[in-house]
């Protein structure tokens, strides 16, 4: 779930929109929120919170937002991240015994009764209920229409549902690598990306709906933000343990593709195929430069893993 695609001004306000929107805006280094200090103030607040678990979802909620609509400002949300990691265990205190929000929270702390930053409570949840829902929407324009025909527009958002999620794909295969495959974000992503995109022959037929892009252009999409999974989290895929990725996503790398019409697994020779497509596809001219160029660079870390044995 995520307010992403809200209308302006139908929900309730976020109490985190402004601490960290203050943190990414600032122009002045002198005087711009330091990221202990904003993750301090975040922290402090959910902990005294009636209704902690719900204040996590609005944290989060409001930590994507900024990252699908401020794309130069993945340094700073990532210092941001590593700072909530960095805050000490709180205990929430303001929450009524037996109530609902008692249960939930009950979710995100551990035995103690605490929530643990290190862990970012309920980081991981909330990413893959956005991830999945920004890929659902990839193909979108922006326009978001009212009434039971959709004929009268409502409002427009300022990016549409592509952008919104290749700034998302792209900050999270950041963290990835950030955090060596050992964080919130699982190497297996990458896997995932290839096994959809690169194995795949081209772009898939669709009948042309409104404010919907075209095969081609969706195509494009998932080219650019496979080769940024693999360029950013490649080495990740590669240095995770074979037997956990059998053990837990065994049905998935054994799935036939196009390319790929065997049941071997994640094996030295589907890294191969993953370069020779990098390799082809960032030639093709019916792509941008830029994502010709992400194409190439992340072929070049394919082949600098598979140069490493």
């Amino acid at each position: 779930m995520t307010t992403i695609f809200d209308i302006p001004g139908t929900n309730a306000p976020n109490p985190f929109f402004e601490p960290i929107n203050a943190f990414l805006d600032s122009t002045n280094p002198t005087s711009a929120p330091k990221p202990d200090e904003t993750a301090g103030a975040v922290v402090s607040t959910i902990t005294d919170f009636s209704d902690p678990a719900h204040a996590l979802w609005q944290l989060w909620d409001a930590f994507f937002t900024a990252v699908v609509t401020s794309p130069t400002s993945n340094d700073r949300l990532l210092a941001l991240l590593n700072s909530f990691r960095t805050q000490p265990p709180t205990q929430p205190s303001n929450v009524r015994a037996g109530s609902n929000a008692e249960r939930q929270l009950r979710s995100y702390t551990e035995g103690d009764g605490s929530l643990h930053w290190p862990k970012l409570p309920r980081f991981s949840a909330q990413w893959r209920d956005v991830h999945d829902i920004l890929e659902q929407w990839r193909d979108w324009d922006g326009v978001r229409a009212s009434g039971e025909d959709n004929s009268t527009t409502a409002s427009t958002l300022s990016s549409s549902g592509d952008k919104h999620y290749l700034h998302f794909c792209t900050f999270s295969a950041v963290v990835l690598n950030a955090t060596k495959g050992k964080g919130e974000v699982h190497p297996i992503r990458v896997f995932y990306a290839c096994h959809d995109v690169l194995e795949r022959t081209g772009p898939e037929d669709r009948q042309p709906k409104a404010h919907r892009m075209s095969s081609e252009e969706v195509w494009a999409l998932d080219v650019r933000v496979a080769a940024t999974w693999v360029r950013e989290g490649g080495r990740e895929l590669w240095n995770t343990d074979r037997e956990e990725l059998s053990r837990e996503w065994a049905a998935a790398l054994e799935e036939k593709t196009d390319l790929w019409p065997r049941e071997d697994g994640l094996m030295r020779e589907r890294w191969q195929l993953w370069e020779e497509r990098l390799r082809t596809l960032s030639v093709e001219e019916r792509f941008d430069g830029e994502t010709r160029k992400v194409l190439a660079e992340a072929a070049e870390v394919v082949a600098g893993l598979l140069a490493e044995t």
